[in-house]
């Protein structure tokens, strides 16, 4: 008869490092099963005010250089007409200063709501009078956590749990290792919600016992193509490999990839794990091509629920508090929840619902 892990343990026969690294991988293969499980059913809010037409929007975003930034306003412009509304789309190009000077721009159009992708610690000012304009402002990624903000005036803000999605990247590299990682982490920390993501990874790898963290560097998200390169051919030559190296976002590695290609690196010694869920991510996924994983975030669902969430701030009613569930994406499961369309675009019939809500016929 086999005899179970605690019976060993007490008879000195299983080491207690055994049976923490047992306990470990069991519960890290449960949360991979629910990351990168299907997502057809809706968890997101059922009732919202009756929208009034014709109301004026301004998204201010992060950088339309990014597919995620740039993919929302595409998906906020397409649920702003479903409303009869209008929506500007100013570039904040990636900075501090960007970000300003569009949040300003946003202000001088007088219109009846601003959303934005900047980090709300950097536009507190412009955030400040927004407020004193009564302008509300519906946040994705603004914050560090999900949900209001009454610090940085936000109404809300919209996002996944950054302890989440740094918690399932560590989980997935833990169970491909056997728990034997590596790993460099690369993040941005002008965004307050990146090194939220990227400290939650650094805690739960804490747990994997023969994990280790090599290097954990922060280098602005706008320096991404003159620092990447360089960076990541030297933890290869410092390190060297088997190999995980993690970004707080997909952006960061796209210029990861080229000199590892160029250097003939084999794809299966450095392993790219990033979030966000951009094109590029998706097809060096599908392709082999280092990228591994990625934590997706639904743009076009959270495209929606950003209308959402300022039709209730326009209405004076009270933010749904939902939470965007992350998502992982592997090899294994890539043409699932629109992933053959190199986007995550859950199967929850989210649109049906949201339409449903205002009170709109597709």
């Amino acid at each position: 008869m086999k005899k179970s892990a605690a019976f060993l343990a007490a008879f000195g026969l299983f080491s207690a490092n055994s049976l923490h690294a047992a306990d470990l991988m069991a519960e890290v293969k449960n949360d991979l099963a629910k990351y990168a499980g299907p997502q057809n059913i809706w968890h997101g809010p059922t009732t919202s005010p009756k929208p009034v037409p014709g109301k004026k929007l301004a998204y201010v975003a992060c950088s339309e250089s990014s597919d995620y930034c740039h993919g929302l306003g595409v998906a906020m412009s397409q649920a702003a007409k479903e409303l009869g509304w209008q929506l500007t789309v100013i570039d904040g190009k990636g900075t501090p200063v960007g970000w300003i000077s569009a949040f300003n721009q946003a202000i001088a159009l007088k219109v009846d709501g601003i959303i934005t992708t900047a980090d709300g610690q950097s536009i507190k000012e412009p955030l400040a009078e927004a407020g004193r304009r009564n302008i509300p402002v519906v946040g994705i990624h603004t914050a560090p956590m999900p949900g209001p903000n009454k610090e940085l005036g936000l109404f809300t803000s919209i996002q996944q749990d950054p302890n989440e999605i740094g918690k399932a990247q560590a989980d997935w590299i833990i169970a491909d290792s056997n728990g034997k990682a590596n790993v460099v982490i690369a993040t941005h920390d002008e965004y307050a919600i990146a090194e939220l993501k990227m400290r939650a990874l650094q805690k739960r790898l804490k747990d994997c016992e023969g994990c280790k963290v090599l290097d954990y560097v922060n280098s602005p998200h706008s320096e991404a193509p003159q620092r990447q390169p360089q960076m990541v051919m030297s933890w290869v030559q410092k390190y060297g490999t088997p190999l995980y190296v993690v970004a707080a976002a997909d952006y960061t590695l796209d210029f990861q990839v080229p000199p590892l290609r160029a250097s003939g690196i084999d794809s299966g010694s450095v392993k790219l794990i990033g979030s966000d869920g951009q094109i590029s991510a998706y097809e060096r996924i599908r392709a082999g091509q280092f990228q591994v994983v990625t934590v997706a975030e639904p743009v076009e669902m959270e495209g929606y629920l950003a209308i959402d969430e300022m039709n209730r701030a326009l209405n004076k009613a009270e933010p749904s508090m939902f939470v965007v569930p992350p998502y992982l994406v592997t090899k294994e499961n890539i043409d699932r929840e629109g992933g053959e369309k190199n986007t995550f675009n859950p199967s929850n019939d989210y649109r049906g619902q949201f339409l449903k809500m205002w009170g709109v016929t597709p």
